[in-house]
């Protein structure tokens, strides 16, 4: 959302307000002074434990935070707790609300788990549906959104992926001491948790042995649950880097520089047709299906000697091309925030809604 923020922070007539939920308060403090963007109101702390907890304690936050604030609206983006959190403190409130990077399906209402359950609930709660794609509009329709509420404007993270990529920047990671090529890996979906992740880091052990040249970063997910299983298996080898989570530009500079990437993310889906990168998806399943119609992305599963096939054909193929920023690209030109903001003006306009 940074350039949502940006600009609405540069328009006379907006008045924002960005609030942290509490959720990785660390990690998200980084990337606000990485952007340069403000935080008006961080919430306590998410305390650890169930996720229907979790939800629970976000949603009495920001209730609380809302009604005392009584904004004309709220935005959401995504599928996380903290969005869905976030649309049902707005719906107690009686608010209006805007879902970014809305209508996004996989064909099992349970998997991913629990982004497809979070983003599926939010959409009978918002008033302003803000598609990426056609696809994902028309989901919307078919579930019966009404067209006048659905509106196809790309995805924001498309900004603030040209703005970086319009920069001349290397990532920093001294990734080259260890190898001549770079595979970069990032796990962290519910789904890869147990046999997933050993199958990944088996493929991939089993790629380093076979290939002296290829060196793999990783930059290792806050959540123990994952980063301790990912240093059991990954720690230690002399061709392996693992990181905490890189700021954003220098994680963008890191794909760039990267022949092969490995990840079962739904932004690097998103990411990588602009950047002309191979990505191998540890998922059964996509969301994005715009993303596998360019040759760059590929679904392949978590399968171990599955995922070690298709990584030893990626980095034998020539490197795809990179999509253009423009009406062509799979997720947009990159110039989204003017039309959210256009549109949520236009809505409150409208007789019946606040100034």
């Amino acid at each position: 959302m940074a350039s949502v923020i940006r600009l609405a922070e540069a328009s006379p007539d907006i008045d924002l307000q960005v609030v942290s939920s509490g959720q990785h308060p660390e990690m998200v403090a980084r990337t606000l002074a990485h952007l340069d963007l403000p935080c008006h109101a961080a919430l306590d702390a998410v305390p650890p434990g169930s996720l229907s907890r979790s939800v629970r304690f976000l949603r009495q936050q920001l209730r609380l935070h809302l009604g005392a604030k009584q904004p004309s609206a709220v935005i959401v983006q995504g599928d996380t707790s903290t969005a869905y959190a976030g649309a049902l403190a707005a719906s107690d409130c009686g608010l209006l609300l805007a879902h970014l990077e809305a209508g996004l399906r996989t064909a099992t209402p349970l998997r991913p788990f629990p982004e497809e359950m979070f983003r599926r609930r939010i959409t009978p709660l918002a008033q302003l549906h803000f598609a990426p794609t056609a696809s994902a509009a028309g989901h919307l329709l078919a579930e019966g959104v009404p067209p006048a509420h659905v509106h196809v404007v790309g995805n924001s993270i498309i900004d603030l992926l040209r703005e970086t990529c319009e920069r001349a920047e290397g990532s920093g990671v001294a990734w080259r001491h260890c190898g001549q090529r770079l595979l970069v890996l990032t796990l962290h979906r519910r789904e890869n948790y147990r046999h997933g992740l050993v199958n990944v880091c088996k493929a991939l052990l089993a790629l380093l042995l076979e290939d002296p040249q290829l060196a793999v970063v990783c930059p290792v997910h806050p959540n123990p649950a994952v980063g301790h299983r990912i240093r059991q298996w990954l720690g230690g080898h002399p061709r392996i880097l693992l990181t905490e989570p890189l700021p954003y530009r220098q994680f963008i500079a890191l794909l760039r520089e990267a022949s092969l990437i490995v990840t079962d993310s739904g932004g690097i889906q998103e990411e990588a047709p602009y950047l002309g990168v191979p990505v191998l998806v540890t998922r059964a399943e996509t969301e994005r299906p715009e993303c596998l119609q360019g040759g760059v992305v590929h679904l392949v599963g978590s399968a171990e000697q599955a995922l070690l096939l298709q990584s030893r054909t990626a980095l034998a193929a020539r490197t795809p091309t990179a999509c253009a920023f423009d009406g062509d690209a799979p997720f947009g030109a990159g110039r989204t925030a003017e039309q959210v903001l256009d549109l949520l003006r236009a809505r409150l306009r409208q007789p019946g809604d606040a100034a």
